[in-house]
C-alpha cells in the first residue's frame, strides 16, 4: 500500500509539473500570435479569389438552412462565392428543405448534388472533383454556420503563398444544458492552444467545420483519403507528408465559425470515440513522421508534438488513478490545499484562455471568469467521456491496421435540436 502511495505520487508530481510546463508554453505561444495578430490589424484583401464552399449533409434537415444561409449573407463578393451542398444519401427532407430554400432565395450560386450514402470523405471529394471551381475550398459541416466576415478574413491568410490552409475558430452555438456549457469551454481552450501551435509550427489538424484549402494543393495530392474515419485528421497529414517547412497551416482566430454542442453523453462519446479512432488511424498510416530525419520536417513537430500527442492519452490512461489519490488525500487527511491548488492553477489557465480570445465580448469575458471555479469540477464529466473513449480505442487497438482496409469512412450521426443564427453571432 505504502509503495502504491509512493509511486502515485511521484506520478503525480511528474505529470503536474508537464502539464504545468505544457500550459505555460502555450500560453506564451498564444500571447506571440496575438502579437502578431495586432500588429497585422486591419489588414485589407489584396486579391479575392474564387471560393467553393462545400457543404457535405446527412439527415441534417434540422440544420442545413442556417449552414447555407450563413454562406450567402457573408460579406465576401457572392459572384466570387459558390456553394456545393452534396446530400449524401439523406434518408429524412435534407434535399427538399434545401432545394426549397434556395429556390425562395433565389440563390443562383448554390448547386445541389445527390449521391448514394458513401460516407463524408466520398461526399467532399465528388465536389471538389466534379462541381468545384474556386481557387480556394472551404469545407463546412451541415450542422455549422460561419460569422457574417469569415470568408473574408480567411481569404487574406492564402497572400502568403507558403499558407495551404487555414483552420477556423469553432464556437459552440449557445443552447441549454450543462453539456453545452462545458463544451462551449473546451472549445474556447483548446481553440487558444491552437494560436501557439500556429506559432510553433506543429499544427497537425485542420478541422472539417470553416476548414480552407488551396485547391491546387487538393488535386495534388490526391483529395481526401476514404480509409479513416476522420477525413479532416486524414487530409492535413496527408498534406504534412510533403513536410511543413515547405508549406504551413495557420488557424485563423478572426474566422469564426458555430457549431452545436452535443446533447447526450452516449452521443459526446461515440464523438470523441470516432475522434481518437480515427486519429490512431491517421497516425498509424503516417508512422514515418514520428521522429522523422527529413529536412522537410521540423524536429519539434516530429520529435517532440507528434510523441507528445500520444503521451497525452498515456498519462490520461491514469487519470482514474490519479483522482483517487486525491480524493484519498482529501478525504483522508482532509488535505483541502490541495484541491484548493487544484482549482486556483486551472481557474487561472481557464480565465487567461478566456482573456485571450479576442473575439467574446468584455461582458460574456466576465460572465464566462466567473463561472471557471465551477468548471474545475464540471469538467470531470468531459473526463469521463473522453476516459471511456480512450478505454474503448485501446480494446480495438489490436485491429487499427484491419480497419484501414475495410475503407470505410462513414458517417456518425448525432442528436439534433436544429440550428438558430443568433444574430449576435454573425457580426
Amino acid at each position: 500500500m505504502t509503495y502504491l502511495l509512493s509511486s502515485t505520487s511521484v506520478l503525480i508530481i511528474f505529470f503536474g509539473i508537464v502539464n504545468l510546463v505544457r500550459m505555460t508554453i502555450f500560453l506564451i505561444g498564444s500571447d506571440i500570435y496575438i502579437l502578431r495578430k495586432h500588429l497585422a490589424r486591419n489588414k485589407k484583401p489584396k486579391y479575392y479569389p474564387t471560393i467553393s464552399v462545400i457543404v457535405p449533409a446527412y439527415n441534417e434537415v434540422k440544420s442545413i438552412v442556417s449552414s447555407v444561409s450563413s454562406v450567402l449573407n457573408n460579406s465576401y463578393p457572392q459572384e466570387k462565392v459558390e456553394i456545393i451542398v452534396v446530400n449524401d444519401g439523406s434518408t429524412d427532407k435534407t434535399e427538399q428543405v434545401i432545394k426549397d430554400f434556395t429556390l425562395s432565395r433565389r440563390a443562383q450560386n448554390v448547386t445541389i448534388v445527390s449521391q448514394e450514402n458513401k460516407g463524408k470523405a466520398h461526399a467532399l471529394n465528388n465536389a471538389i472533383k466534379n462541381f468545384a471551381t474556386g481557387e480556394l475550398i472551404m469545407c463546412l459541416d451541415a450542422d455549422s454556420y460561419l460569422a457574417k466576415h469569415a470568408l473574408l478574413r480567411a481569404i487574406t491568410y492564402f497572400e502568403n503563398k507558403k499558407i495551404v490552409a487555414v483552420a477556423s475558430n469553432v464556437k459552440i452555438a449557445k443552447s441549454e444544458g450543462i453539456l453545452n456549457l462545458i463544451q462551449m469551454f473546451e472549445y474556447i481552450i483548446c481553440y487558444q492552444m491552437k494560436k501557439a501551435q500556429t506559432v510553433y509550427n506543429i499544427e497537425y489538424i485542420i478541422g472539417g467545420i470553416g476548414s480552407m484549402f488551396r485547391r491546387n494543393l487538393l488535386e495534388e495530392i490526391g483529395f481526401y483519403d476514404t480509409d479513416t474515419v476522420t477525413e479532416d485528421i486524414d487530409l492535413t497529414m496527408k498534406i504534412l507528408r510533403f513536410g511543413n517547412k515547405n508549406v504551413r497551416f495557420v488557424y485563423g482566430s478572426d474566422v469564426i465559425a458555430y457549431t452545436q454542442s452535443v446533447f447526450s453523453l452516449p452521443d459526446l462519446i461515440r464523438q470523441r470515440h470516432r475522434w481518437k479512432w480515427g486519429r490512431y488511424q491517421t497516425f498509424l498510416k503516417n508512422k514515418d513522421m514520428f521522429f522523422s530525419k527529413e529536412e522537410k520536417h521540423t524536429k519539434v513537430f516530429s520529435w517532440f508534438y507528434l510523441p507528445f500527442a500520444l503521451y497525452c492519452d498515456l498519462a490520461f490512461f491514469f487519470e482514474p488513478l490519479i483522482l483517487s489519490y486525491m480524493l484519498y488525500l482529501i478525504i483522508g487527511y482532509k488535505d483541502i490545499l490541495t484541491l484548493i491548488l487544484a482549482v486556483c492553477v486551472i481557474t487561472f489557465y481557464m480565465s487567461m484562455s478566456i482573456l485571450a480570445e479576442e473575439t467574446v465580448s468584455l461582458k460574456d469575458k466576465i460572465r464566462l471568469i466567473t463561472l471557471t471555479p465551477f468548471m474545475y469540477f464540471l469538467f470531470y464529466l468531459l473526463s469521463y467521456v473522453e476516459y471511456v473513449a480512450l478505454i474503448k480505442s485501446f480494446i480495438k487497438l489490436k485491429d487499427l491496421d484491419k480497419s484501414l482496409l475495410l475503407n470505410i469512412s462513414s458517417w456518425n450521426p448525432i442528436s439534433r435540436k436544429g440550428l438558430l443564427i443568433a444574430q449576435t453571432d454573425v457580426e
